[in-house]
């Protein structure tokens, strides 16, 4: 039993590498990667409208991107991997080695996964990012007014910019693959970016010159116990929990699009996942005082409620995420995709290969 468990996970640690490697070099993949992190990094850039909270418009833009770009990703990812290898036959040699059905889905689910963990960290880093670069009211001894801070959003393109070059080099010189490079440089500048942003302020003085980072008036002397520090990260930290709640919905997603994508295309994957995306926000709306059995309401009660990840308002005004609300969300993710799971390895039991 033993033996048969470890070969086991060998084999589906295996295919979901090899799954996810294949994955992260789909042009379609990386088109869909860029579009999100340029998208998020450059609303600050055409924001025209506070809404009441100094960047709040990119913060909701970021995750919004998150969401709907991660559900494009996890659909056309899991219909080319699931889907695609089993039109072309690769799925029935790969089976037929001896791998069950069973782990072959199941390691599908997870390489796919893995690349939409690259693509949130990259997404994360950049709403991260974006909310920092917003205009803020800032008074200093020289200066009161809205700033927007340039020196980040220089960097974060700029990261992107060397990624691609560097992706670029690397293929012609060593024959690596691009978009694995790019893959995963992109979500690794992002975040460093968002971590170098710590060493200097809003307004471009290094911390490690002026060093005054917790004064908000910009006069030391009026400051006599005022510590002087030299790294002060101006991120809205407050993002990371309904960020998490986003990945749980992208994972829910990944597992439903490898279950449709046993009996379904990529585009006919893509259709039905857009569908239940739309019915579980707008499910509690919609089944508002029906009865349980009707028409409305049993819908809303069988597919998953995406509203219990989308908490963008709780963040208003200063709001937080509780960790005992990600973690009960956590679950409810899990239990969603071991019954998606559990329904794709039904439907891919019977399911000719030939």
């Amino acid at each position: 039993m033993k033996i048969k468990f470890a070969r086991s996970a060998r084999q589906v640690i295996a295919i979901a590498a090899t799954t996810a490697r294949e994955s992260m070099q789909e042009p379609v993949a990386f088109l869909v990667y860029l579009s999100a992190v340029l998208i998020t990094v450059l609303v600050p850039v055409f924001q025209f409208n506070r809404f009441s909270e100094e960047g709040r418009l990119a913060r909701d833009s970021g995750l919004s991107t998150m969401l709907v770009f991660g559900l494009v990703l996890a659909a056309g990812v899991s219909g080319r991997a699931v889907a695609g290898e089993i039109e072309s036959g690769t799925a029935a040699a790969i089976i037929g080695k001896p791998v069950s059905r069973v782990t072959f889905l199941l390691a599908k689910a997870l390489g796919v996964f893995r690349v939409v963990c690259v693509f949130w960290l990259g997404i994360v880093s950049a709403t991260l990012i974006s909310e920092r670069i917003s205009a803020r009211f800032v008074t200093t001894v020289n200066y009161s007014g809205y700033v927007t801070d340039h020196i980040t959003l220089i960097l974060s393109l700029l990261a992107v910019v060397l990624v691609l070059l560097a992706g670029a080099a690397v293929h012609y010189v060593r024959r690596r693959s691009f978009g694995i490079f790019v893959f995963n440089g992109i979500a690794v500048s992002q975040f460093s970016v968002a971590l170098v942003s710590g060493f200097y302020s809003r307004l471009g003085k290094p911390f490690f010159v002026f060093g005054q980072a917790g004064c908000a008036c910009g006069n030391p002397h009026h400051h006599e116990h005022m510590q002087r520090v030299l790294y002060d990260p101006e991120l809205n930290l407050r993002i990371i929990p309904a960020a998490l709640l986003v990945l749980f919905a992208l994972a829910v997603f990944v597992t439903l699009a490898a279950a449709l994508a046993t009996r379904l295309q990529s585009g006919a994957t893509l259709v039905v996942c857009a569908a239940v995306l739309f019915t579980g926000l707008a499910g509690d709306t919609f089944a508002f005082n029906e009865t349980l059995l009707s028409w409305k309401a049993l819908p809303a009660g069988v597919l998953p409620d995406i509203q219990h990840f989308w908490m963008c308002d709780a963040l208003a005004d200063g709001g937080r995420i509780s960790a005992g609300y990600v973690a009960g969300a956590g679950l409810y993710a899990l239990t969603c995709c071991t019954l998606f799971l559990t329904a794709g390895c039904l439907a891919f039991k019977n399911r000719d290969m030939g």
